[in-house]
C-alpha cells in the first residue's frame, strides 16, 4: 500500500541553483599547510542556462496521462482538466522566476494548461515549429496564479509519515524519474456540461510564446504570454493538446444521492398473476382460478408452496396432468413393451427430466424434484422457457454443437466397422473353434503361441502368468508336438495313425478313447482336467482370441478418448458409439433477461427510475429452467443425429458467476428437492436491482458487499465485488454469490456503490455550498471565487472547514501542495445497509 503526498514544486540539478536563467559558479579551494586546512572560494563566471525562449517543445513520451482522457466516456462537469508528466520537474525546469506565496517564494512554471470550449476556438492548426492555437484572451486563466495549479504527486510507502523523509524520497524519485513521482498541471477553469473541449499545454512566458511562433521577441522574455493589450485573441504555440467532452449535468455524487430504496413487494417485483382457468385449450373453462408465478429473482424470503386461488381446481389439474404424463408409459406397458422402451412413443405433454433419469412416469413422492418440476405450473412454465429458447435458437446451437463434436463422428464410423467385424468373427469362431478339442485348439494356436497370454491359474505348475509357448516348454508335452507339422503327421485318420491298430480300432486296449500326446501331457501337467478337458486352458485360449476383446484393443490404440475408461469386455456392447454432448458456458440469465425480462424479474417493466431494490435468486426456477433447456436440446441433438444418449447436461450455467450452477442432471438423486440441485444450495443469493440515470452516465459503477463493524462501515475496506448483469443502459442487476439473507443479517453486510475507477481527479462538488463545511471535501463550486472566464481565483478564500485533520491541515492558497490536497477528489461511495433493506 502507498500514501499520496503532494509537493508544490520540484527542482533538481542546475535549475535548483539558478536564478532565472543565471547560474552563478564558484570553486572551493582547500589548502593544507602544516596540518592546517584553509578553504578559499573562487568565484567563477555567471552562466546563462537554456530558457523558455530556447525551447520548441518536449517529447510526447513526457505525457503520462490526460484527464479527462480523450475518447473516454463523457466527463463530469465538476472536475478540473489536468495532465501528468513523467519528469516531475518539467513544469519548473525552465522557470523564469519566483512567485511570492503565503508559504514563501516558489518557482513559477514555464508552461501552463488551458482549456477552451470548442465554440471558443478551433483545434490547433499546423505551423512551424509548433502547432498554433488562437484563443480568446477573456477565457484564459490568470498567469499570476499559475503556481497554485502545478504540483508534484509522490506515492510513498505507508510507513513514511515524516515530512522531511517524504521530501527526501520524493526528490530522489524526481532525480531517478520514478514512475511513483509525477508532475501535474491543472487548469482552474470550470467546465460546463454537455460540451466539447480543447485542452492544450502552452508556454506561460513571452519568450516561450515568441520561440514557438518563430517570431521576434518584443519586451522582456519573462513577461506573461498574455494578455496582450488591445488584442481580443492571442496566438499560442502548443506543446501538447487533446480533446474531450463533458456529459450532461449531474456528477456521480449527485446522481447516486438520488437513488431511493423501494421494497420489492411494494414495487410490484417478484411475482405475476396468471389465469389458469383453461389449462387445456381444447377443453371448456372450469372456472376463474389464478396462480402467482415467480421468476429467476424474487423478494427475499418469499418462499411458499404453489397455491391456486381455487384449491379444488389445483388438485383436479394435478391429477389430470399426472394421468396424461404417465399415459405414454401405460400404453407401452399395455402393448407388452418395457416401460422405459423409448422406441415406442406417444404424444403427451413433456415429462421433463425423463431422458436424464430414465423415469417414464411422474414419481409418487411429492418431494421429488421431478414431481415438483412436472406438476407445478410455475415450474413447468420455467422449464418451457428453457425449451422455447432451444426452439428459437436451434440452428445456432446445433452449429456450435457440431463444432465441438470434432472427430467423434469419424471415431463412431470406426467403431461401427469394428463392431461389425467383431460380430462376424464371433460367428466364424463359433463355427470353427468351438467344436475343437484341447489338442486341436493348442495346435491351431501354435503360430501365435508366443503372444498368447496365460493367467497363473491356466499356467499350472509354472506358478505365474506367462505365455502358451513358455507353459508348453515346461510341460511334459514333447517339444514340437504342438506344432502344425507334428499335428499334420499325427492327425486322426492320417497314414501314421492308420498303421497303429489301437488307433485304427478307435479304442484303447482297456476300452477308453485314446488320448493324444498333447492332451496327455497337459493332463500330467495339471493344466486341464482329465474328466473335463474342455474347461480351464481351452476356455482361456478361446477368451484370449475373442473378437470383441481384440477389436476393443485395436480401437483403443486408434481412438484415444476418456470414454474407454468406462468400457470393458464385460459390457453388452463394448464397441458401441461414443455418446457425447456439447458444453455451452454462456450464462442463460443474460439470454432470459434480454428476451423475456418479465419472466426473469416479474414486474421489471414498472420499476421506477432512480430506484434500488433487494432481491434474491430463485433456485427452484433456475433448476427448472435448466432441466427444460437441457431436455429440449437433447431431443434436438437426437433429431439431428448427434451422437448422444440424451442424458447429458450441455447447459449447466445460469448466472454469470464463476463455474457451473448445476451438476450433471443424470446424477441428481430422484428424491431430492428441486431447489437443492443448485450448487449454491436451496438458499437464494442476494442481488441488488438498480435503475437510474447514474448507471447510464457512469456505466462502470461498481457495487461491493462489505462486512460492517459495530453497525458501521470500516474505515478501510475492499469488499466482495458484485457480478453485474446489465438489462439496459440504465438498469443493472448486481449479483452477490455466497451472500444470502441469513448471512447478510448475521454478519451485518453493507452494499456500497463506488464511483468508477479512473485516474487521479481534482475539482469541487456541484450543488449548493453548505453553511459550514466539515472537511474540504464538502467544498463546492458555489463556495469558491470564479472570475468571468470561469477560472478559480485564490482570493477571497472560502470559509475554513470545522473538522480539519489534526496534523498539517491544508490551507486555501498557501501553496500548490495545499491546493492539490483541497481540490483532490476522493471517489464517492454510497452505502445501503443490508438489514435496513431486508426490513430490520
Amino acid at each position: 500500500m502507498s500514501t499520496r503526498w503532494f509537493f508544490s514544486s520540484a527542482l533538481v540539478g542546475a535549475a535548483a541553483s539558478a536564478t532565472g536563467q543565471a547560474l552563478r559558479t564558484s570553486v572551493m579551494f582547500t589548502r593544507d599547510m602544516d596540518g592546517k586546512q584553509e578553504q578559499e572560494p573562487a568565484v567563477g563566471p555567471t552562466l546563462s542556462l537554456v530558457g523558455p525562449g530556447d525551447v520548441y517543445g518536449f517529447d510526447r513520451t513526457m505525457v503520462l496521462r490526460e484527464e479527462p482522457s480523450p475518447g473516454s466516456a463523457p466527463a463530469a462537469e465538476n472536475v478540473l482538466a489536468g495532465v501528468e508528466l513523467a519528469h516531475a520537474d518539467l513544469p519548473w525546469l525552465l522557470s523564469p522566476g519566483q512567485a511570492s506565496t503565503p508559504s514563501g517564494p516558489t518557482p513559477q512554471p514555464w508552461i501552463v494548461l488551458i482549456v477552451l470550449d470548442e465554440s471558443e476556438a478551433a483545434p490547433p492548426r499546423a505551423s512551424t515549429p509548433l502547432p498554433v492555437l488562437t484563443a480568446p484572451v477573456a477565457v484564459l486563466p490568470p498567469l499570476a496564479e499559475r503556481w497554485a495549479w502545478a504540483h508534484v504527486e509522490a506515492r510513498l510507502p505507508d510507513d513514511v509519515t515524516d515530512l522531511g523523509a517524504a521530501q527526501g524520497l520524493a526528490a530522489q524519485g524526481v532525480r531517478n524519474h520514478s514512475a511513483e513521482v509525477v508532475g501535474r498541471l491543472l487548469c482552474p477553469r470550470r467546465l460546463a456540461p454537455n460540451r466539447g473541449w480543447i485542452a492544450a499545454v502552452v508556454p506561460a512566458t513571452a519568450a516561450g510564446r515568441a520561440a514557438g511562433l518563430n517570431a521576434d521577441l518584443v519586451g522582456p522574455g519573462t513577461a506573461d504570454a498574455w494578455p496582450i493589450d488591445g488584442n481580443a485573441t492571442v496566438d499560442l504555440p502548443v506543446y501538447h493538446w487533446w480533446t474531450f467532452r463533458t456529459g450532461d449535468a449531474g456528477t456521480f455524487e449527485q446522481l447516486a444521492r438520488q437513488l431511493r430504496f423501494r421494497p420489492a413487494t411494494g414495487a410490484g417485483l417478484g411475482t405475476r398473476t396468471i389465469d389458469v382457468g383453461r389449462p387445456w385449450p381444447a377443453e371448456p373453462q372450469t372456472g376463474p382460478p389464478t396462480v402467482a408465478l415467480d421468476g429467476a429473482l424474487r423478494a427475499p424470503g418469499a418462499t411458499a408452496p404453489e397455491a391456486w386461488s381455487d384449491p379444488t381446481e389445483q388438485d383436479r389439474f394435478r391429477t389430470l396432468l399426472r394421468e396424461r404424463l404417465d399415459e405414454p408409459a401405460k400404453r407401452r406397458a399395455a402393448a407388452g413393451n418395457p416401460v422405459d422402451d423409448r422406441d415406442t412413443v406417444a404424444v403427451a405433454p413433456p415429462l421433463y427430466g425423463s431422458h436424464h433419469t430414465g423415469q417414464q412416469t411422474v414419481p409418487t413422492d411429492p418431494g421429488s424434484w421431478m414431481s415438483t418440476l412436472n406438476l407445478e405450473v410455475r415450474r413447468r412454465v420455467a422449464a418451457a422457457l428453457g425449451a422455447r429458447y432451444v426452439q428459437l435458437e436451434q440452428e445456432f446451437l446445433m452449429a456450435r454443437a457440431w463444432e465441438q463434436v470434432g472427430e467423434i463422428r469419424q471415431a463412431n464410423r470406426l467403431l461401427a466397422v469394428s463392431e461389425l467385424a467383431a460380430t462376424t468373427a464371433e460367428q466364424a469362431q463359433r463355427k470353427h473353434l468351438a467344436p475343437l478339442g484341447v489338442t486341436d485348439l493348442v495346435t491351431v494356436m501354435a503360430p501365435m503361441s508366443s503372444r498368447m497370454p496365460l493367467s497363473a491359474a491356466a499356467a499350472g505348475p509354472v506358478g505365474a502368468a506367462t505365455t502358451l509357448t513358455t507353459m508348453l516348454a515346461k510341460s511334459p508335452v514333447p517339444t514340437g508336438a504342438a506344432s502344425t507339422s507334428f499335428a499334420r503327421l499325427l492327425r486322426r485318420g492320417g497314414a501314421l495313425a492308420r498303421r497303429a491298430d489301437r488307433v485304427a480300432a478307435g479304442t484303447a486296449p482297456n476300452g477308453e478313447t485314446p488320448k493324444t500326446v498333447i492332451e496327455a501331457g497337459l493332463i500330467d501337467f495339471h493344466v486341464i482336467d482329465e474328466h473335463e478337458p474342455g474347461a480351464g486352458l481351452p476356455t482361456e485360449l478361446r477368451a484370449a482370441v475373442a473378437p470383441s476383446r481384440l477389436q476393443l484393443m485395436r480401437m483403443t490404440d486408434r481412438i484415444p478418448a476418456e470414454s474407454w475408461a468406462r468400457r470393458s469386455e464385460a459390457d453388452a456392447r463394448p464397441l458401441q458409439p461414443i455418446m457425447a454432448h456439447p458444453k455451452f458456458t454462456v450464462p442463460i440469465a443474460e439470454e432470459l433477461l434480454a428476451r423475456w425480462p418479465e419472466w426473469a424479474i416479474p414486474g421489471i417493466g414498472a420499476f421506477p427510475p432512480d430506484s434500488v431494490t433487494l432481491l434474491e435468486t430463485n433456485p427452484e426456477f433456475v433448476a427448472a429452467l435448466l432441466v427444460g433447456l437441457n431436455h429440449e436440446f437433447n431431443r434436438e441433438l437426437l433429431w439431428r443425429e448427434f451422437p448422444t444418449d440424451q442424458r447429458g447436461t450441455p447447459f449447466a450455467r445460469f448466472w454469470p458467476t464463476d463455474g457451473a450452477d448445476i451438476d450433471e442432471i443424470a446424477r441428481w438423486p430422484l428424491d431430492a428437492p428441486l431447489g437443492s440441485r443448485l450448487r449454491s444450495d436451496s438458499e437464494g443469493n442476494l442481488a441488488l436491482l438498480v435503475r437510474g440515470e447514474l448507471l447510464r452516465r457512469f456505466p462502470g459503477t461498481a457495487l461491493l458487499a462489505v462486512r460492517g463493524e459495530n453497525g458501521k462501515l470500516p474505515a478501510e475496506f475492499g469488499g466482495v465485488p458484485a457480478t453485474p448483469l446489465a438489462l439496459d443502459e440504465s438498469t443493472v442487476l448486481y449479483l452477490f454469490a455466497g451472500i444470502d439473507e441469513q448471512r447478510a443479517r448475521a454478519e451485518d453486510w453493507f452494499f456500497v456503490f463506488r464511483e468508477p475507477m479512473r485516474g487521479t481527479q481534482f475539482g469541487f462538488d456541484t450543488g449548493d455550498q453548505p453553511d459550514r463545511m466539515k472537511t474540504w471535501a464538502d467544498l463546492t463550486w458555489s463556495g469558491v471565487t470564479v472570475d468571468a472566464a470561469g477560472c478559480v481565483r485564490l482570493a477571497p478564500p472560502p470559509d475554513t472547514p470545522r473538522e480539519l485533520a489534526p496534523a498539517d491541515p491544508p490551507v486555501w492558497g498557501r501553496d500548490a501542495a495545499d491546493m492539490g490536497r483541497i481540490a483532490f477528489q476522493q471517489p464517492f461511495q454510497l452505502a445501503f445497509r443490508a438489514t435496513t433493506l431486508l426490513g430490520s
